[in-house]
């Protein structure tokens, strides 16, 4: 239900449960999801990043993820602060694999880590990735722009994306 936009509160009214209860499932069901797969050769590896926030506005969390074209799935993310140490633990994450062309907007962090060979900058290369932070806000709740419902933890606002993640490289075809 969380990854169809009903809030915390919301399942738990409908399965009669305690918001506690709601929460220890999710936390417990997102510790048992692995990290997405890095496949070895990508050819078309769209970069990009989407903003929410924790407890606050003024406590901003960032999802830096990257976005496979030709398998339509989410090769890696990390979540945290827009900076380029970030943007380094993404690359981190994705450096074993073979990839032929990296796409990103024009945020500062990209040309300083990713190999510019291979690295195109601009809106034409980024719009699928956009298209699926567009899906993110529609089906996490937390993560819509005008709403009432946030997380209160980094854990439980990572735990939540962690299973969108999982559940959209899954099912990849429906979405």
């Amino acid at each position: 239900m969380t990854l169809n936009g009903s809030g915390i509160r919301d399942i738990s009214r409908v399965l009669e449960m305690r918001p506690n209860t709601v929460l220890s499932i999710i936390r417990t069901v997102a510790a048992t999801v692995d990290e997405p797969r890095v496949e070895p050769q990508i050819e078309n590896l769209e970069l990009d990043e989407f903003w929410s926030f924790v407890g606050q506005k003024a406590h901003q969390r960032w999802t830096w993820y990257g976005f496979d074209r030709e398998r339509k799935q989410v090769s890696a993310l990390v979540n945290g602060r827009r900076t380029d140490a970030n943007c380094q633990a993404l690359y981190e994450k994705l450096k074993a694999a073979q990839v032929t062309n990296f796409y990103s907007d024009q945020w500062g962090a990209y040309p300083k880590v990713l190999p510019c060979a291979s690295h195109h900058i601009g809106k034409a290369g980024t719009r699928h990735i956009e298209r699926r932070n567009l899906t993110f806000r529609t089906r996490i709740k937390r993560l819509q722009r005008r709403t009432i419902c946030f997380s209160k933890s980094e854990a439980m606002h990572d735990a939540v994306i962690k299973l969108h993640v999982q559940h959209m490289n899954a099912h990849h075809h429906q979405i």
